[in-house]
């Protein structure tokens, strides 16, 4: 999907296509947006779904397109549940229908 904000920010030296994606994310609210250039949330994302076969960035989008509208969601999903798996925080409600792990 063209994006003219996401064009305007990589002719700015040294932001990536990654570094621009996060910033639309993060700095804009896209929530539509997964970074695909980021190797751990790829493999959060395979591991997550019990895929065999590693995600390059365009599998990403192919495995991601039917969930489009809320890709960056996804991203923030598998980032929280790795910061909890590691013991970063700790939830809590001890509501299981709250956890965020997949």
């Amino acid at each position: 999907m063209p994006d003219a904000a996401l064009a305007r920010l990589q002719h700015v030296r040294g932001v990536g296509r990654w570094t621009a994606k996060y910033v639309l994310l993060r700095g804009l609210g896209r929530v539509h947006i997964f970074p695909g250039d980021d190797v751990g949330a790829r493999n959060n994302l395979q591991k997550w779904l019990g895929l065999t076969e590693p995600l390059d960035y365009d599998g990403v989008a192919r495995t991601l397109k039917r969930w489009q509208r809320f890709g960056g969601l996804i991203y923030f999903h598998l980032l929280l549940g790795r910061l909890a798996e590691a013991g970063c925080f700790q939830a809590k409600s001890s509501d299981p229908a709250l956890s965020i792990s997949p």
